[in-house]
């Protein structure tokens, strides 16, 4: 079935759905029900790690109906309100996080195009993981399209919808599992994985999903946390979090009245053998950047930690230790152009 100019079909078999129902999706061949709600179809085989099916909508329609009186700022401090688990003190740190998450995006798109040489700088783009939607806004106005969003989470698709409709775009945005895209082969040029495979269930099967869609000779844009980050750890704020144990972190998340962060970091080598392993070519990491835009939004310990961070970047013979011990990998990867052709 089309939906809103993409072909979508069913996550388990990949037959084509019916729409004809208002309220849910069927899959012709399996017969697999998919509810569409406040306008998003949920295509999920497998629900986010952090809340049921059943709440995860509940939420999204209480956020619906909130966007209707409110801009996208607003509407960040109305979810919180409303996510009794999240501290207070961590909710203005994921607040920073998403207003950051504009100019972040931008940085992280021109960066990715300027790595990729000559390819991946146009055509049908794909943002597994995309939250709020702050790529999706850059991918668009750089050019690219169609431009579609995919989630887990479906209270951030309705979330991400306002940040959409601010920057005046209606893009489609699917509730689907990295694992199981609800696409056939090769329908992207570009397929972004920014800061989602680290809390994906089966990573070996989310890069080889995304290699399944997109085109050959296609761009896989990725980004991710470090595992071995001298610096504050990004989900949880403890200094020197993501060195250690992950019981040590989820004691801590729990401490603070959190829910401890589901997640798989990887390092430099874990992240090239990833991406080899799904048959992508010439995987090339890289260390990205923080515009001024961005730092702006940060202050304390966090944004010294970022300064300190563009010291040492700009450093040439300080910069290959970051790579080991720095915030954040990013990686460009190209689908062999010849790949499955006599």
């Amino acid at each position: 079935m089309i939906y809103k100019g993409i072909e979508v079909v069913c996550p388990a078999c990949r037959a084509d759905l019916d729409a004809s129902a208002t309220e849910s999706w069927r899959c012709y061949t399996c017969g697999a029900r998919y509810p569409v709600v406040a306008g998003i179809p949920d295509l999920r085989r497998w629900p986010d790690p952090y809340i049921g099916p059943e709440d995860d909508r509940a939420k999204g329609r209480a956020v619906a109906e909130a966007a209707t009186t409110r801009g996208f700022e607003a509407l960040i401090d109305h979810y919180y309100s409303m996510t009794s688990v999240v501290p207070p003190a961590d909710a203005a740190m994921y607040k920073r996080g998403l207003l950051a998450a504009g100019p972040r995006a931008q940085a992280s798109l021109a960066r990715w195009r300027q790595e990729a040489g000559g390819v991946g700088q146009g055509g049908a783009f794909l943002d597994v993981g995309c939250g709020t939607g702050p790529l999706l806004v850059a991918a668009a106005r750089a050019g690219y399209g169609p431009v579609v969003g995919v989630d887990v989470a479906f209270r951030w698709l309705v979330l991400g919808r306002a940040r959409l409709q601010e920057a005046g775009l209606d893009l489609p945005l699917l509730c689907a599992n990295a694992e199981a895209l609800p696409f056939k082969e090769e329908r992207f040029d570009v397929v972004a994985l920014d800061s989602v495979i680290e809390h994906c269930r089966d990573q070996a099967a989310t890069v080889a999903d995304a290699h399944r869609v997109l085109r050959a000779g296609g761009t896989c844009f990725l980004s991710t946390p470090n595992r071995f980050s001298v610096g504050p750890d990004p989900h949880t704020g403890l200094p020197l979090g993501s060195l250690l144990p992950a019981a040590w972190t989820a004691r801590y998340a729990r401490a603070k009245g959190a829910i401890p962060p589901v997640r798989h970091l990887l390092s430099r080598r874990t992240l090239t053998r990833l991406l080899r392993d799904a048959r992508f070519s010439e995987p090339r990491l890289f260390l990205p950047g923080f515009s001024a835009e961005q730092r702006a939004h940060f202050k304390g310990a966090v944004g010294a930690a970022i300064g300190a961070y563009e010291v040492v970047r700009r450093t040439p013979g300080l910069k290959s230790l970051l790579f080991t011990v720095g915030p954040l990998l990013s990686a460009v990867a190209r689908k062999p152009a010849a790949e499955g052709r006599p």
